[in-house]
């Protein structure tokens, strides 16, 4: 300007808008992109609550870009948005603490090193790939009173279980279930070391002999079985024909299916990044 500030110009197609018409979550993101351009290998940045007034696409871009320069750099992150908890980055010496209040006084509790291969070990769970989805990511961020059950089938019919008999649980569903009740001890712990005390873990009948052992192991927390094997009754099914997947049972794609299934996905990313016409028809 003629007045020797500056300010940023912005092209929408024919019209142009100043920094000023910005929303604040893009003005926030252009100081953060700004630090990490003018950073270097070996720098520490500080970011406080990068998802505030940011849409949640531009959180998972954010993220990954913050997870690509902490390869070389200290990235530390005060956040209420899951989006930005990327457990996977524990394998590779990340850290994830929880700041909450005690007697008045605000307390941090750090996860160690230890569980970064117990919780990658999850991460990896193909038949349960929910475990940390971003639904149980909320978990890290809510103040206390969390149910752990085995699997979302629990997660569903435990709401019918509650209104018949007049109890409403005063607490919140791990996200989709634990993924079975051999992580109970795991996800137990995590919880426990991050400092929550009011946990509620509910364990099928059949199973109702890992509840010493998991009290022992978490003493303020509660556990139960239910007098039952599962919380629903399930019918006999009977044996299904087998059926030849793309991937065979070493989750390699079969040979036969390679080529076609590289012409398919290559045409459907074409289509994605623009590279394609679509059909007129």
């Amino acid at each position: 300007m003629d007045t020797g500030q500056y300010y940023l110009k912005i092209n929408t197609g024919d019209a142009y808008h100043s920094s000023e018409g910005l929303g604040e979550g893009l003005v926030s993101l252009l100081y953060i992109v700004d630090a990490l351009y003018d950073s270097h290998p070996g720098d520490v940045i500080v970011i406080d609550e990068p998802e505030l007034s940011l849409h949640p696409s531009l959180q998972r871009k954010l993220a990954t870009l913050l997870t690509d320069y902490a390869t070389d750099r200290q990235i530390i992150l005060s956040t209420h948005s899951p989006y930005f908890l990327n457990l996977k980055a524990l394998e590779n010496g990340a850290t994830v603490a929880r700041i909450y209040l005690k007697d008045g006084n605000s307390v941090i509790s750090q996860l160690p090193p230890s569980y970064a291969k117990e919780i990658s070990a999850l991460l990896k769970n193909d038949n349960n790939p929910h475990i940390f989805g971003l639904n149980a990511q909320e978990v890290f961020f809510l103040e206390d009173k969390i149910i752990l059950v085995e699997g979302q089938e629990d997660v569903i019919f435990y709401q019918f279980v509650q209104k018949q008999i007049n109890v409403d649980l005063n607490g919140t569903f791990f996200g989709w279930g634990i993924g079975g009740v051999d992580n109970m001890k795991t996800l137990a712990k995590v919880l426990r070391d991050l400092g929550f005390t009011r946990v509620v873990g509910i364990l099928d009948g059949n199973r109702s002999e890992l509840v010493d052992s998991l009290s022992s192991e978490c003493p303020n927390f509660h556990f139960f079985a239910i007098p039952a094997d599962d919380v629903r009754t399930k019918t006999e099914r009977k044996s299904k024909a087998s059926v030849i997947g793309l991937l065979d049972d070493k989750k390699n794609i079969r040979s036969e299916y390679k080529e076609t299934t590289y012409k398919l996905f290559s045409t459907a990313n074409k289509y994605l990044l623009g590279d394609m016409q679509e059909s007129e028809d």
